[in-house]
């Protein structure tokens, strides 16, 4: 009886820490969403250009200088891109088939296994005009680096 006992607490332990870990991770992405989005309606190109990382994934094009990329976030910006009321709807480990939510090429497919590590997350968010916006950001806090961007769609 008492080993059900210690066996039943051990199991609602761990429930509670998987439960914790993914709100954790949760509220990581949606913190990855505010800071990312939040640079985007301040017009900061220069910010978003310091946090990304070259090369870097634009829709399904391969942007592989510094000044291309800084040219991306500027245009979007002076042409009035904003990413209004971000809503997360997925956070994801970037897995072998997460290249397809990009675009299925052989380029795309190179760029998601040579220069993308682990931790790198996929993060899906809508936005009040129910656009679609992907993100491949890893890290956090001041390390938080953002390696591809696609949409709205």
């Amino acid at each position: 009886m008492a080993k059900r006992i210690v066996a039943g607490l051990l199991g609602l332990a761990l429930i509670g820490v998987f439960t914790s870990c993914a709100s954790i991770q949760r509220s990581r992405d949606q913190g990855s969403v505010r800071t990312v989005a939040g640079l985007i309606n301040q017009r900061d190109a220069e910010a978003l250009n310091d946090m990304s990382a070259v090369p870097f994934l634009l829709d399904q094009e391969i942007v592989v200088l510094d000044r291309d990329v800084a040219a991306f976030w500027r245009t979007a910006l002076q042409v009035g891109f904003r990413v209004e009321e971000p809503e997360l709807e997925s956070g994801t480990r970037v897995t072998g088939e997460s290249y397809r939510e990009f675009h299925d090429s052989m380029e795309v497919r190179v760029f998601f296994s040579k220069y993308l590590r682990r931790n790198t997350r996929l993060l899906e968010l809508t936005t009040r005009g129910e656009q679609r916006i992907l993100l491949l950001v890893s890290g956090g806090g001041a390390a938080r680096r953002i390696h591809g961007f696609k949409g709205p769609f």
